[in-house]
């Protein structure tokens, strides 16, 4: 647990050096083994002060297991995503700029790159707002995610997931990486979805990949 710990914390000084969050924005869980319990970060203590110790222990009903501090606010919508998605081991929820550019005009990012259905699973969704913390954002990100690894959550932010916490990180620069090159692209032209006969038959691998 203790290796884990330590890999929230580096992940966390990651997103703040490469400014794809800022301050305590943004938290990040991990299942822990085959338990029901899962790792969280702490509520209001910025990445950049956060300790291995600082992160909390909880089980899928939030109940806090071990830990003297308080779980993200976002532990609902992290724990609706571990029980709706047996897939999903880590979850990584950030404050990016390009997707939340398109966070806040409520812009989904259709399926323009190959790596979006391979490894995300094609289109990026737009989960209708609500206020953060509440189970009404837990509930539509996860209908907005569906079998998908990411999701933008509207006037907010972006959520990833992945089968670990590595997994986890690259989708989430994959989803940053695409925000970004479909708002550059915006500017010189209508970005083109990619084929239909395309997105199925990388949707099948996408889905052989999520069997993994």
């Amino acid at each position: 647990m203790r290796a884990l710990r330590e890999e929230i914390i580096r992940i966390g000084d990651f997103l703040i050096k490469k400014d794809l969050t800022i301050g305590s924005s943004g938290n990040i869980s991990v299942k822990i083994g085959s338990k029901d319990l899962i790792l969280i970060t702490p509520s209001g203590i910025p990445f950049e002060i956060m300790r291995p110790e600082d992160i909390v222990v909880v089980n899928l009903e939030g109940k806090i297991i071990e830990g003297d501090k308080n779980p993200s606010t976002e532990l609902p919508m992290h724990l609706k995503i571990y029980k709706e998605r047996e897939d999903i081991s880590a979850i990584i929820h950030a404050h990016t700029i390009y997707a939340g550019a398109l966070a806040v005009t409520h812009t989904p990012i259709p399926a323009i790159l190959d790596e979006m259905i391979l490894y995300l699973g094609g289109e990026i969704s737009v989960a209708e707002y609500a206020p953060p913390g509440t189970e009404e954002l837990a509930r539509n990100a996860v209908k907005a995610l569906g079998k998908k690894k990411a999701v933008i959550l509207a006037n907010h932010g972006v959520v990833a997931c992945g089968k670990n916490l590595k997994d986890a990180l690259e989708v989430l620069l994959r989803v940053e990486r695409a925000a970004k090159i479909y708002i550059l692209a915006r500017i010189i032209g209508e970005p083109r979805k990619l084929p239909k006969e395309a997105i199925e038959h990388e949707l099948e691998i996408y889905k052989l990949l999520l069997e993994e």
